[in-house]
């Protein structure tokens, strides 16, 4: 059975041109949402992955709409895997078809050239940071400093802890480090 997947990023952007695209693709039934996708915590994406079943094919109208990071995107292809569920993206300039065997191993070779790009991008970041160490370059906050945003987040992250949120997912979306939730958790909730 072929799957579609439509997302827009806001409300105010119209998911009707994915949908009629998918329409046309042959998909029997399609998941729709209107939220970023910057993560693969998705409604509508979570549901879809619960429902699949082996052989099935997802189809998006770009690869993009279902997964906006390399990891988030292997991530799904993983879980696609194990479940025996193909991917095709309808966009030319972002052609995925992992129906076939060589598009499956296009798919991976665009991975590996993918995670070597960042692999160097990091690299070259943390030669740059030495050199600037070794010239005498000073970085972050001086010790015992305070981010001067923290104050306006303290509310914030007192409801987040208290809904049971984790510190990794506090410090992603707060921008702030995990020492200062456990600091703000320490001075403000009794357990």
């Amino acid at each position: 059975m072929k799957i579609g997947y439509a997302r827009v990023s806001s409300s105010s952007q119209d998911l009707e041109l994915q949908k009629q695209a998918l329409s046309a693709a042959g998909c029997q039934k399609i998941y729709s949402e209107s939220i970023s996708g910057k993560d693969n915590n998705r409604d509508q994406l979570t549901i879809m992955l619960n429902d699949l079943r082996s052989g099935d094919i997802i189809v998006v109208y770009k690869i993009d709409r279902i997964a906006r990071s390399l990891k988030g995107l292997i991530d799904i292809i993983e879980l696609l895997n194990t479940k025996s569920v193909d991917l095709i993206s309808l966009d030319s300039g972002d052609k995925v078809d992992t129906t076939s065997p060589m598009g499956k191993a296009f798919f991976q070779i665009a991975g590996v050239f993918a995670e070597l790009e960042r692999s160097m991008i990091n690299a070259r970041t943390k030669a740059g940071i030495e050199k600037a160490k070794a010239d005498g370059v000073k970085f972050g906050r001086t010790i015992g400093s305070k981010n001067k945003t923290t104050q306006d987040k303290l509310e914030k992250i007192l409801i987040f802890l208290q809904a049971k949120k984790s510190y990794d997912w506090i410090a992603k979306e707060l921008s702030v480090s995990k020492q200062t939730i456990s600091e703000i958790k320490r001075s403000c909730l009794k357990y």
